[in-house]
């Protein structure tokens, strides 16, 4: 089963573009959809769906990396533990927010490998739209974390809002992290209207902030630039790669962004 796995994530492929075209575009409904099954309104007055969210977003992952790239196949894979890791820290140890029946579900460490993939997905087949795209989201970024941070009192946002644009700039203000972000708001906002988790008041216990706060898509940018380290540092050491797939073929793998 382990060689299976190891030549699944090590599979030279350049993606099937029709499928990665779907699930870019249907990441919005079907997030919503999973969000809604599993609110706290329906398991409150229906059944809790959470056992058969988990199996769904599974699936659904699994299905998004048959058609994902070799490179991005092992991003998303590896998004995986990362995210599981950093629920720990940013629910459990820091508090930030809160799942309903206190618990980090199943499905949420490959929901954020969803979301990451997704928006892989759509900057390859938007790439004509670049210089565009950096300019609206640029504007837009701006305007809701001013209006988040100065009028709402969002202070999280604001110094959220600075690593936001620093990490950008750094990433040469690539339009893929706009696409991920705006694919972080979506389940942001519906993941809080269904009342599947809550933020606290005051971030770290007195930094006033919104439930939820636009800032929250920083926290995207910073795992892609960690989750990028780990994959190329075990690509340069051969972690996750049998001894029967060549140096050679490796070196095929889709170069980084």
């Amino acid at each position: 089963m382990y060689y299976l796995f190891l030549k699944f994530y090590n599979h030279i492929s350049t993606g099937n573009a029709k499928s990665q075209l779907f699930f870019a575009y249907s990441f919005t409904p079907f997030t919503i959809m999973l969000l809604l099954i599993d609110s706290k309104f329906v398991a409150s007055n229906y059944v809790d769906f959470r056992p058969l969210v988990n199996i769904i977003a599974f699936g659904y992952f699994v299905a998004m990396l048959s058609a994902a790239n070799t490179r991005l196949r092992k991003l998303m894979i590896i998004m995986v533990p990362l995210s599981f890791l950093g629920e720990i820290l940013f629910c459990n140890l820091l508090d930030l927010y809160d799942y309903r029946e206190n618990q980090i579900p199943i499905y949420v460490p490959f929901g954020h490998a969803i979301v990451y993939g997704s928006g892989y997905m759509l900057a390859d087949h938007l790439t004509k739209f670049d210089d565009i795209a950096k300019k609206l989201f640029l504007t837009f970024f701006i305007i809701i974390f001013a209006i988040a941070g100065l009028y709402f009192g969002d202070h999280l946002t604001l110094i959220l809002s600075l690593f936001f644009f620093w990490s950008l700039r750094r990433k040469n203000w690539q339009p893929l992290y706009y696409y991920i972000a705006i694919y972080v708001l979506v389940i942001v906002f519906a993941g809080t209207f269904f009342g599947v988790w809550a933020w606290e008041q005051y971030a770290f216990g007195y930094i006033a902030t919104l439930s939820p706060p636009v800032g929250a898509v920083y926290l995207y940018l910073g795992g892609d630039g960690l989750l990028l380290r780990i994959v190329n540092f075990m690509e340069k050491n051969n972690i996750l790669k049998p001894k029967t797939i060549s140096e050679s073929a490796s070196k095929q793998d889709p170069k980084d962004r």
